[in-house]
Parts: structure tokens; C-alpha cells; sequence
């Protein structure tokens, strides 16, 4: 998925095994997977330009504005990916697309306030085997999204 014609993640998704979920469960899944790497880079990015500008190394502000404006539009579809993968999941908790929509929204969502926007780094993965789903808590998977990116925050 190239979000931006000027960055796209590069992810080797042969680190992904899709197992039980369905075809449109997981390819949302990945659709976020790499919305969440963008969302990570652009505020990387953002961040970087405003260090170099408070450092006077930058002469304009308009390099964080662009990157805070790609930043944004990336969490947007991110949103709205989050959005479609809760109406696609069933009801049943035992099936493997009700857990890992309930994963991805406890990793995300349920972050403190003071975290929200940066909540999406908890899904900028590497790898993922479906298979954890199958005799897990999807609470617990979210849980080791959110140590793996970091976060010490307790789970609520």
C-alpha cells in the first residue's frame, strides 16, 4: 500500500501468517499494519523538522506543517480502517476476526487520553502469526502489541 507517492513502509509480509481470519478481516489487518508504519514515520519526521528548526537549522516551518498534514490524513484512514474492521467482526468472541478486531482496538483505543495519537505505534509490526489468536485473550495480544512498541502504561 503506498499511501504517499513520497514514502511508503517497506514490511516484509511473508512475516504475516493470516491463519483462520478471513480474506477481508486480513487485509484490512495489513491495510493498518502499514497505515500505522506511515503514522510512525510522518511523526518521526514531523518531529525531526522541529527540532532542526528550534535548533535554527531550519529556516522555515512549513516542512512540519507538511509532515503534521501527511501525519494527519494517514491517522484518518487509519481510523476509518479500525472503523470498518469493527463492523466487518462478528459477534461470536471465539471467532479469530472478533479477536484480532478486539485486539487491534484494545492496542489503539484503549490507550490513555494523553497517549491516543501515539497508539498507533503498537500496530506498526514487523510480523504476526493469526495463529496467536486461536487460544489466546485478544487482550493479551494487544497487552504484547503495546509492550513491544514500548508503552508501559497498565492495560485497562
Amino acid at each position: 500500500m503506498n499511501t504517499f507517492d513520497s514514502w511508503s513502509p517497506s514490511i516484509d509480509w511473508t512475516r504475516f501468517a493470516q491463519g483462520t481470519v478471513s480474506d477481508p478481516m486480513w487485509h484490512a489487518f495489513l491495510d493498518l499494519v502499514s497505515l500505522c508504519h506511515c503514522v510512525e514515520h510522518w511523526r518521526e519526521a514531523m518531529s525531526n523538522a522541529e527540532k532542526q528548526y528550534f535548533e535554527g537549522k531550519l529556516r522555515s516551518s512549513i516542512s512540519i506543517a507538511e509532515n503534521k498534514n501527511k501525519m494527519n490524513v494517514v491517522v484518518d484512514l487509519a481510523e476509518k480502517t479500525i472503523e470498518e474492521m469493527t463492523r466487518m467482526a462478528p459477534k461470536n468472541e471465539d471467532e479469530p476476526d472478533f479477536k484480532l478486531c478486539h485486539a487491534v482496538v484494545a492496542a489503539v483505543k484503549g490507550m490513555p487520553y494523553k497517549f491516543a495519537q501515539r497508539g498507533y505505534r503498537c500496530l506498526a509490526l514487523d510480523a504476526f502469526d493469526a495463529a496467536q489468536l486461536t487460544n489466546s485473550d485478544p487482550t493479551i495480544i494487544s497487552k504484547r502489541w503495546r509492550e513491544n512498541a514500548g508503552y508501559s502504561v497498565p492495560f485497562p
